[in-house]
């Protein structure tokens, strides 16, 4: 019996639509957003937790935790 576990590969899955921050709590690292997420794919997910630091923030030049939620999620904008 071998103990090599062969890798899963998933394709790419849906794009995310639209998300709103429903609570988010500051900590000493940065914060803790709850969030409700709606998939392209017509799925909703509810009551999302994510991690966001200050050192997250910064490299993506904001303070703006809304902003930085967005940044994280994908939602890139040229400008």
């Amino acid at each position: 019996m071998s103990d090599y576990i062969e890798p899963i590969h998933y394709e790419t899955g849906t794009p995310i639509r639209t998300f709103n921050i429903i609570d988010s709590t500051a900590t000493s690292e940065g914060y803790m957003v709850r969030l409700n997420i709606d998939l392209d794919s017509g799925y909703e997910l509810e009551d999302v937790k994510m991690k966001i630091t200050f050192e997250d923030l910064a490299g993506y030049e904001t303070e703006d935790l809304q902003e930085g939620v967005k940044y994280a999620l994908g939602f890139f904008t040229g400008h």
